[in-house]
């Protein structure tokens, strides 16, 4: 009975032993020290279109124990905007001993633009035209490409069986979370008003403020009710448009043929600062 006692003792110190000398060895091979990602800029700026390696431009990353992991580096999400066209990106690398050094830095796209609505067809209808206006509305944006599917309508006044002037307010947002926002005009009007079809190159068109603007260089032609063509010089354009100051205007077009067949359709203009 002795011997076993003594044997248990042997055996708890050797573990002990083992366990202390174990113990000694991981804390000799643990890394005290992460890795540590710098940059050479505050805030990095790219285009639009930029390629994936621009947005590593400026950074390097060192560890005492690795060395240099710059090319180790990982980019994440870009954040929500701060204001349009700025954001927040992270980066991240780890190493070799799986410990991870972080940074974050400004993000400005230098040409962005916010999301613009487009129109498949001037918002124009027949009374009973049996056609919404919602539908006929689409929207892009520069980062995300096409949002038309994101397009919200908001409230409308429209009474499609009644000849008058309406509105249809509309959003849309990028995955940015900037958002457009548009109250359109839409019009109804009455079947003997549309004899003569006007075409414009654009049912919607965007300005920034101070551009120059020719409603009467958006005409580009003019067919009877027989589908023979006119002198798009017929085509007169009441232009409501200002660009001086931001908001959504519209042009009147209307055409009067030599039997007295008559034709109308409106343009719209969003003017942008």
């Amino acid at each position: 009975m002795k011997y076993v006692k003594i044997t248990v003792i042997l055996l708890f110190v050797l573990s002990l032993g083992l366990y202390g000398a174990g113990r000694v060895k991981e804390k000799r091979d643990e890394d005290p020290t992460r890795p540590v990602i710098t940059s050479d800029r505050e805030v990095l700026e790219i285009s639009v279109n930029y390629g994936e390696e621009e947005l590593f431009a400026g950074l390097t990353a060192q560890d005492e124990r690795d060395g240099d992991l710059t090319d180790e580096i990982i980019h994440g999400k870009f954040s929500q905007f701060i204001e349009p066209g700025v954001c927040n990106l992270g980066y991240v690398v780890f190493d070799s001993s799986n410990q991870a050094g972080t940074l974050s830095r400004r993000v400005r796209f230098v040409d962005y633009e916010s999301p613009k609505l487009s129109l498949s067809r001037p918002l124009v209808f027949t009374i009973g035209e049996g056609e919404s206006a919602i539908d006929s509305i689409g929207a892009s944006d520069v980062l995300d490409g096409s949002l038309s599917d994101m397009v919200k309508q908001v409230s409308s006044t429209v009474d499609y069986r009644t000849e008058g002037d309406y509105t249809v307010s509309v959003e849309v947002s990028n995955s940015f979370g900037d958002v457009e926002e548009q109250t359109l005009p839409v019009h109804i009007v009455s079947a003997g008003r549309q004899e003569l079809q006007i075409e414009l190159s654009a049912p919607l068109v965007y300005l920034k403020a101070g551009d120059s603007f020719d409603p009467h260089a958006f005409v580009t032609a003019l067919t009877g009710s027989g589908g023979e063509a006119l002198d798009p010089a017929l085509v007169q354009a009441d232009s409501q448009v200002n660009t001086a100051e931001s908001g959504c205007y519209e042009v009147h077009y209307s055409a009067v043929s030599e039997n007295g067949q008559l034709g109308e359709t409106w343009m719209t203009v969003i003017v942008r600062a």
